[in-house]
């Protein structure tokens, strides 16, 4: 008996310490998502289990190869134009650029922009979201065949989380009524519309082209340096009206050369930088000038998404309500009395900035606030430019360049390439609401807003890439629509902080009225 005993329990010493020779198998976090991911697609997608993407671990589904005549994206260093709407695998949206979606979310606010994503794939960089970088820059395996992305290339892809670590849109009113939780697939709907090499080149084309529609470009009156003669900046030929001949004042009438309609340089060596100096809210600006051959996307040229743009008599409206606030500014014939503003030690600035396409993204002027976005949060006031000291004019390029050439009680359109603007970086939009205990956070704010600017500027230099770090938008909250209370801090207020996103590449065009 003893024996026996003895016996079983060398057994069972033995099988415990087999089986404690046997490993449990172990997944991280990925790999069990992964599994996951597969198992949802081979119940919900079956037909997408050949469609599996070795390279970021995905599925796409496909529905629309595109036109095939087109140039592929693969393999290639472009700037994308693509619609996109990510959802949960329940199907709930936690990001779109698609107004009626939002719309139909209740998301849509009226400061934000819905047009296609303006996003750049590369060799080695993205700022697209991985996963949507991954399905555009390398070939997809679909089935059997090897299929490339280009114009008009519409797919579902069924992304793990893994590939969906890098914000796809801001969060300027692109969010949806759900947020995605960090370790969740996401399913991203998205169409091509296009794509260019060279942003430089078809930003500054799209600039001429508004010109040459909007009055026409003025080629002829650059200054012609003469040998030996004093160095001077051409942009004082058109501040000055008066100068000093033998202890007279006479008058100087090359000013009047400017206000002739076109659109002339403010200074000759900047490059699409462009005034109309004759412009006032008389004069209806044409949007939808672009032409159809050039579009990327509908309503590249003209904005008429949501519920204002979409209305026939907005450029009326917001035209008369200028002129009933600010006249018609100086004519043609008071040019030569009108003081340039180098008689000022600071000009007060009312401005509205919009995108070629009409869309307004920033105005400080009530009466139009009130137009665009049925609301006036806080009361707009007209901006310091400093004419003694320049230095201290934290604007943009365009700005700086081209407000010192107007004159008093002057209107003015300023249009802009980039480069005299926010460049490659272009600017976050932001769309929060947050409850606090009666304190202002706009210092907050502004901390934030600079922590972003300084990520930027290191990412992508201080050179062409960092010209929206001067500034024209960080100091000032209200802008944007920024609004709150700085009460007792036992009052509890709501702040709410909207703004526009602002895409690489965008050409600018500025109403401006100085006084």
């Amino acid at each position: 008996m003893m024996n026996s005993i003895k016996s079983f329990s060398i057994i069972a010493t033995m099988i415990l310490l087999a089986a404690a020779c046997i490993k449990e198998p172990t997944f991280n976090s990925n790999e069990a998502e992964q599994r996951s991911l597969k198992a949802w697609i081979e119940k919900y997608h079956p037909g997408l289990v050949d469609n599996y993407q070795e390279k970021g671990g995905y599925y796409v589904e496909m529905l629309n190869y595109g036109v095939a005549d087109s140039l592929p994206i693969s393999g290639s260093d472009v700037w994308v134009w693509y619609d996109f709407t990510g959802r949960d695998l329940d199907g709930n949206i936690c990001e779109t650029r698609n107004y009626e979606n939002a719309m139909m979310l209740g998301t849509y606010t009226n400061y934000t922009r819905y047009v296609p994503a303006y996003r750049f794939s590369g060799k080695e960089s993205t700022t697209m979201m991985e996963g949507t970088y991954l399905a555009t820059f390398n070939k997809l395996k679909i089935g059997q065949d090897s299929v490339e992305v280009r114009y008009g290339t519409e797919m579902r892809l069924y992304l793990p989380s893994s590939v969906v670590q890098t914000t796809e849109s801001s969060t300027g009113g692109y969010e949806g009524q759900f947020e995605m939780d960090e370790s969740k697939p996401m399913i991203v709907h998205m169409k091509v519309w296009g794509h260019v090499a060279n942003p430089v080149a078809y930003e500054g084309d799209c600039v001429n082209l508004f010109a040459e529609q909007n009055g026409g470009l003025c080629e002829e009156h650059k200054v012609v340096k003469e040998e030996n003669s004093e160095a001077t900046t051409s942009m004082l030929r058109r501040r000055s009206t008066r100068t000093d001949e033998e202890g007279e004042e006479s008058v100087n009438t090359r000013p009047l050369e400017f206000f002739d309609g076109r659109w002339h340089q403010p200074v000759d060596t900047l490059e699409q930088l462009y005034v109309n100096y004759s412009y006032n809210p008389e004069q209806r600006l044409k949007f939808d000038v672009i032409g159809r051959d050039t579009l990327k996307y509908a309503g590249e040229d003209n904005y008429t998404a949501g519920t204002i743009y979409s209305t026939s008599d907005l450029e009326e409206r917001i035209n008369e309500a200028l002129i009933k606030r600010f006249g018609k500014g100086i004519t043609r014939d008071e040019v030569l009395t009108a003081d340039s503003l180098n008689t000022k030690n600071t000009a007060q600035v009312w401005y509205i900035g919009r995108f070629l396409d009409g869309f307004i993204f920033d105005t400080n002027i009530d009466e139009v606030k009130e137009i665009i976005y049925k609301e006036v949060k806080t009361t707009g006031e007209a901006l310091d430019f400093y004419m003694k000291n320049m230095d201290e004019n934290k604007y943009i390029p365009a700005w700086n360049n081209s407000i010192p050439t107007l004159r008093v009680g002057q209107w003015a359109a300023i249009l802009s390439v980039s480069t005299y603007g926010y460049g490659i970086a272009g600017k976050v939009g932001t769309y929060t609401s947050t409850t606090t205990g009666g304190t202002d956070t706009s210092y907050y704010d502004m901390l934030n807003y600079m922590n972003y600017m300084n990520y930027m500027n290191n990412y992508y230099g201080y050179g062409y890439g960092g010209m929206y770090n001067q500034n024209y938008y960080g100091y000032n909250p209200y802008y944007y629509g920024y609004y709150g209370s700085s009460g007792s801090t036992d009052t509890s207020v709501t702040i709410t902080t909207t703004s526009t996103e602002i895409p690489a590449y965008s050409p600018l065009l500025f109403q401006i009225f100085v006084e």
